[in-house]
């Protein structure tokens, strides 16, 4: 009773995310983030039974499954995502509080820092519907595990860090990798002595916990690999586009016949994967990447907290410059966990999201500083740091509103009502409008050939159209591209109307 009493604040602040994610959902329902698309595609190939279409190295399974299971119990697909993702969040929110009582935080801080997250995670549940916050979750739980009392002398908990490490893969494969090397440096300072026998036992389980999902990677793709993901971002972002593979020119053909557009798995039309280590002009790119990739983390860091950054260099100084000792174990731990997740992101890119599992830790960080201060200094400062975590979220909330809803009840519900059915190109421009494309072919049940050409020449779209058999060329702002189209024999092509939203031209018939 004594230990259920401590989680409170938990159970609180989560009792408070659930009331509010139920009650908003009617308007945040409709959004679906260009990853959200091949998520949603892979649960229902899951859902199907649809198994070896449904394997993805691009996207990683946990949701995926978790989604499928609810979709298989009847639940719509958009809801079950958000269900399976709350969940996710209750997880992220229990771990916080896990670690605000590690650390002895003042009771009211933890009533004030799990009342923030709970808010927060009513915006994070929304932005990224898979694979975030689960990951967030587990990787903070082997963190947490790894500061239990007694931890290396308890080869038990080992082997539960390397289990939950194998779910964190299963979560998002960058766990995979940084798994390793969070182990590995966070149990060298727990126990030089025994560090290389907990690293291994806890990597050993965690390897072979993950094999048969490697293995069904390595059947599918011929490679082995924990993820095509990685190999394909770095390069993507190191080069600044993606190589073609030969064949493809401008349109980009989805993987299969059913899939929303190639977005689903990018594998199958990317050609050549140049990195770093290829040539010492690439090497030299990849330097400067690194410098955009800090002012993005620094960008990035401002949208969690204002502070952000200045516990981060502070925790720096702590952890590099100040060894006189003044720093626990644990505490030494916690930070240098920290200042290790974002390394990979380096190589590729920052979003606000990649560093949600910092959050958790600086404000346990925050709070310890803030508890030593006099009561009213510590009040109007742990109340303006919370604050400061909540504004963005805020605003993205508000961006968020209805978002998505006139591609789905309006221009989906419009191509079903009159039957078009089939293959799309549009004039999509880079940014916005194709994240709505993405989501018109999905809630419309179409498949869209992306183009992989940013400003192209329109009539070389629609005769590359034609070529392809591509049945419908879907034009956003339609009041400004009045053109008539033409087909190949000088005819001009059928065009209908979409409200104010959009026209199609029909380039075959049916």
């Amino acid at each position: 009773m004594q230990a259920v009493k401590k989680y409170i604040p938990f159970f609180s602040s989560a009792l408070l995310m659930w009331v509010a994610l139920y009650i908003i959902y009617a308007h945040y329902q409709y959004y679906i983030d260009p990853d959200g698309t091949a998520y949603l595609t892979i649960s229902k190939r899951y859902a199907n039974g649809d198994y070896h279409r449904a394997i993805n190295g691009y996207w990683s399974p946990w949701s995926c499954w978790l989604t499928a299971l609810l979709t298989k119990a009847g639940l719509d697909a958009i809801p079950a995502s958000v269900v399976i993702n709350s969940i996710g969040a209750a997880g992220f929110l229990f771990i916080s509080q896990s670690f605000f009582l590690k650390f002895n935080i003042e009771r009211k801080l933890q009533w004030l820092m799990c009342i923030t997250l709970a808010f927060f995670l009513c915006y994070a549940v929304f932005w990224q519907s898979f694979d975030d916050l689960w990951e967030c979750f587990f990787l903070l739980g082997t963190l947490r595990i790894m500061l239990s009392d007694g931890f290396s002398a308890k080869p038990g908990l080992w082997i539960v860090s390397g289990f939950i490490g194998a779910l964190a893969y299963f979560a998002k494969a960058y766990s995979f990798p940084f798994f390793i090397l969070n182990t590995v440096c966070c149990t060298y300072f727990i126990d030089k002595k025994q560090c290389l026998k907990i690293s291994a036992t806890a990597i050993s389980v965690m390897v072979v916990c993950s094999l048969p999902w490697i293995w069904l990677l390595h059947k599918k793709y011929g490679i082995w690999t924990t993820s095509t993901a990685g190999t394909l971002n770095t390069s993507w972002y190191l080069v600044g586009h993606p190589h073609w593979k030969a064949g493809v020119d401008m349109l980009l053909p989805p993987p299969y016949p059913d899939s929303p557009s190639y977005w689903e798995d990018p594998w199958f039309v990317n050609g050549a994967t140049p990195h770093f280590w290829n040539s010492w002009h690439l090497f030299g790119l990849q330097i400067l990447r690194i410098g955009l990739n800090i002012w993005k983390f620094i960008v990035s860091s401002f949208q969690l907290s204002v502070f952000f950054i200045v516990i981060v260099g502070c925790v720096k100084w702590l952890v590099i410059w100040k060894r006189n000792g003044s720093l626990s174990v644990e505490m030494r731990v916690l930070m240098i966990s920290f200042l290790l997740f974002p390394a990979g992101y380096l190589l590729v890119n920052f979003e606000s999201r990649y560093i949600w599992y910092m959050l958790p830790l600086s404000m346990v960080i925050a709070a310890l500083f803030l508890q030593n201060r006099p009561l009213k200094q510590m009040t109007i400062a742990a109340i303006l740091f919370a604050l400061s975590i909540i504004s963005y979220p805020l605003w993205g909330m508000y961006k968020m509103y209805d978002e998505g809803k006139i591609e789905c009840t309006v221009i989906a519900q419009h191509l079903k009502m009159t039957g078009i059915k089939g293959t799309i190109v549009s004039n999509a421009r880079p940014g916005l409008q194709t994240q709505r494309m993405l989501r018109i072919v999905y809630f419309s049940g179409n498949t869209n050939y992306a183009c992989s050409i940013q400003n192209c020449d329109e009539q070389r779209v629609l005769s590359d159209a034609i070529c392809n058999n591509i049945s419908y060329y879907f034009i956003f702002e339609p009041a400004v591209n009045k053109n008539k189209f033409l087909d190949q024999k000088g005819q001009p092509l059928s065009r209908l109307s979409i409200e104010q939203f959009a026209d199609i031209i029909v380039l075959k018939p049916e």
